[in-house]
């Protein structure tokens, strides 16, 4: 029996009746804006609703309780990307077909534009797998911003349905859980993950990322369940798909996958076939990326990593930091190796807290502030770092693969100085399934009183810090 009891009854068409009232509201919120335009918007974001629920229905760990979540968090996504589509567009006076983006948007519909219309290619960027996946979208369907902010959407949802199956490969017997209930409890999990979702809503390549990354994971976890499901060739083509995206959509993500597969190895060397397969398979899409970016190169790598004023130009260009903390770490590109490692503490929690929960130069509109609503991952953040100093060293712990989202966590701050909160994000699921791991494990067990002496002094601990955090900043 389950350990977790959830009171709630929910009506038998609770997921009929959200999924309804959402199509309902998008349709007339669509016509009113864009006119019989807008029905193609409300189908395109109805889709993207719909079809992770379809496949998660079809899953042996299905339950209804994941289908209205799923449900609700589609509905929610939904409406926030129509809103975002109806500020980019009819808010302003453009049309679905070239509406008003700004920061990273703009270069990708503007190369997935030439690309459509066989123009000149007069922006530089340096992944083309974005734009290219608009640009054959729009080949299908027609020039309108409204569909690779459906497929986002839909592949944002994609993800939270992977996440909860790597889940039940991983902690499937290892936890007094039933497969089902792992699954709900980590998608519930990555669903809190605000910052992550909101990427869903916007023009770039993020989700894209995340989902890659989710089934490259999928793939890797077969490596710790003592009973893999599925023939060996299905998880081999499914990894080739993730590196394949990669690729072409963000090639030094392949480096955070491989960990991955050689922390996973070294709890199962049996399957050593297994892991030199996708090890290999990975250095081919790195190689592929590598080939074909406009901007990603081994001279690149190389710069970004090395211990000299030439070796920090790139990153101390690209990835300013602002306030107080540029001024503390104004030199932290063009620091050697070991003194980046030695404040590797220092900008991992930077990482951690950026972007802060108050509004910015965003301004104070319900979407910043729900962008920047991070409790969710400031929690799972917590219970995952009591993971790694209390649980990891024990026998019945994850093994080296519960240090897998540590390490790409450390290796994105440590390459951008903790600045760049979002190239954490695609490993963010992967702390989810360890938080997921931990609070099961803390019902069973003495640990319940030295997990809540830990809770309390990192919540304090975060208080603190946002507190002086803003105050720095005003």
């Amino acid at each position: 029996m389950s350990r977790f009891q959830i009171p709630l009854r929910l009506p038998a068409h609770a997921q009929s009746g959200v999924n309804v009232g959402a199509v309902c509201v998008l349709t007339a919120a669509a016509v009113w804006a864009f006119g019989s335009a807008g029905v193609g918007v409300a189908c395109a974001l109805a889709v993207a609703m719909l079809v992770p629920q379809w496949l998660y229905a079809h899953l042996s760990e299905r339950e209804r309780y994941g289908g209205v979540l799923l449900a609700v968090v589609g509905a929610l996504l939904a409406v926030w990307a129509f809103s975002n589509i109806y500020q980019w567009t009819a808010a302003v006076g453009h049309s679905l077909s070239e509406p008003q983006l700004v920061s990273d948007a703009v270069g990708y519909f503007r190369w997935a534009h030439n690309h459509y219309h066989d123009l000149p290619q007069d922006c530089d960027t340096k992944f083309v797998g974005f734009p290219l996946v608009i640009a054959l979208l729009w080949s299908v369907l027609g020039q309108n911003i409204a569909w690779p902010i459906a497929l986002n959407v839909m592949l944002t949802l994609l993800c939270i349905v992977a996440t909860g199956q790597v889940a039940c490969r991983v902690l499937d017997g290892k936890v007094g859980e039933s497969r089902r209930r792992i699954a709900l409890f980590t998608m519930a999990g990555t669903s809190l993950l605000l910052y992550f979702m909101s990427h869903a809503t916007l023009l770039l390549k993020e989700p894209l990322t995340y989902f890659a990354v989710a089934v490259a994971a999928y793939a890797i976890a077969r490596m710790k369940h003592s009973a893999p499901q599925g023939k060996m060739w299905t998880d081999v083509v499914a990894f080739a798909s993730a590196i394949a995206i990669l690729a072409i959509a963000r090639t030094g993500v392949i480096y955070f996958v491989m960990a991955g597969v050689v922390l996973a190895f070294a709890d199962c060397r049996r399957m050593w076939r297994y892991a030199f397969t996708l090890i290999g398979i990975a250095l081919i899409g790195l190689g592929i990326g590598i080939y074909f970016s406009n901007g990603f190169s081994t001279e690149v790598q190389m710069r970004i990593i090395a211990g000299s004023y030439n070796g920090g130009d790139i990153m101390g260009k690209v990835y300013v930091a602002q306030d107080a903390y540029t001024q503390i770490f104004a030199q932290y590109h063009s620091l050697p190796v070991w003194q980046k490692i030695l404040l590797l503490p220092a900008t991992c929690v930077v990482q951690i807290f950026i972007p802060f929960p108050w509004a910015g130069v965003e301004g104070t509109s319900i979407a910043s502030i729900a962008t920047r609503f991070q409790w969710g991952w400031y929690a799972i953040a917590g219970i995952g770092m009591f993971y790694l100093f209390v649980c990891s060293w024990r026998k019945r712990a994850l093994g080296w693969w519960g240090l897998w989202p540590f390490v790409c966590f450390a290796a994105a701050a440590f390459s951008t100085g903790g600045a760049v909160s979002r190239y954490a994000l695609p490993y963010q699921p992967l702390m989810v399934i360890v938080a997921v791991w931990v609070v099961c494990e803390v019902r069973k067990s003495t640990w319940r009183r030295t997990f809540g002496v830990w809770c309390v002094a990192y919540a304090i601990s975060v208080a603190a810090i946002l507190a002086y955090s803003y105050a720095q900043m005003h």
